[in-house]
């Protein structure tokens, strides 16, 4: 899918955090929007701004996207203000991180249901549309932690790897059914300015391994942009080559476990967890 001028997306997740530049990224390309999110106030704040800053055709659309009946009005209402659905771009999540056994059980469902199975149920509503047409884009905003171990955030590990395994194959079965619809996964590390990284853990002097670095947020919406334009299969956004440290890791588990820990990288989530009293 190479144009995106007068496109229709689904932003989820778009009234805070990266959600935010993202949808800002797709209206500045000349796409209309419908944004998704459970807050109708700072949703309709976001929109406002969209529109003042691109204007931008913008449908807000307050969601709670666990919920199955909030899936249906959202592909519904934006259909009727639309007549189509074109890209879907999977950003809503949560993190938490504790201590495994501390963490409550419904917070365990909470986390699988926001970070894992509304996007999955999503997709699955969008794709008819996308496949009759036979054009679309779904873009699943995904992390580092779904491509590595996260100490202290096994449950939001487990969700973001689960992203990348249903995205990989989800791409994968467009290829061989020979249609133009596709997907993409976006993998950022930790975010600058929003974000549990800047909310939770610089407020405590908690800082990002260097040899993890962080980036902005519009890094984020660049690679969203880029990942439906050149139809990228897996975009990490990282300001280090952390490709390297994957490669390694899938020649040697052992040795980049040893490397992760000897390098700190678990250490955000760690000393979050316990400036929060979550952790063990």
């Amino acid at each position: 899918m190479k144009p995106l001028k007068g496109r229709v997306a689904i932003v989820t997740g778009a009234s805070r955090g990266i959600g935010v530049p993202i949808a800002m990224a797709l209206a500045r390309r000349g796409i209309r929007l419908t944004l998704a999110a459970r807050s109708a106030e700072l949703l309709q704040q976001t929109a406002a701004s969209i529109r003042a800053s691109t204007g931008a055709h913008v449908l807000a659309v307050p969601t709670d996207v666990t919920q199955p009946e909030a899936q249906d009005q959202l592909i519904a209402a934006t259909l009727a203000e639309f007549g189509s659905i074109d890209v879907l771009i999977n950003n809503a999540g949560i993190v938490q991180p504790a201590a495994y056994e501390g963490l409550a059980l419904d917070e365990l469902e909470q986390h699988l249901a926001v970070n894992l199975a509304a996007p999955m149920a999503l997709a699955r509503r969008v794709l008819p549309h996308l496949l009759a047409q036979n054009r679309g884009h779904i873009v699943n905003i995904a992390s580092l932690g779904g491509l590595l171990g996260i100490a202290w955030g096994e449950s939001y590990g487990a969700t973001k790897h689960g992203l990348v395994g249903f995205t990989r194959s989800l791409r994968m079965s467009c290829k061989v059914s020979a249609t133009q619809v596709s997907a993409s996964v976006v993998c950022p590390g930790f975010i600058d300015e929003v974000g549990m990284y800047a909310d939770t853990a610089l407020p405590h002097g908690h800082r990002a391994p260097f040899v993890l670095g962080t980036s902005s947020p519009e890094a984020v919406a660049a690679a969203v942009i880029r990942a439906i334009e050149r139809d990228e299969p897996e975009v990490i956004v990282s300001s280090r080559p952390v490709r390297a440290l994957l490669m390694l890791g899938a020649l040697s588990p052992r040795l980049l476990e040893r490397l992760c820990i000897k390098l700190g990288l678990h250490s955000v989530f760690e000393r979050t967890a316990r400036s929060q009293g979550r952790g063990r």
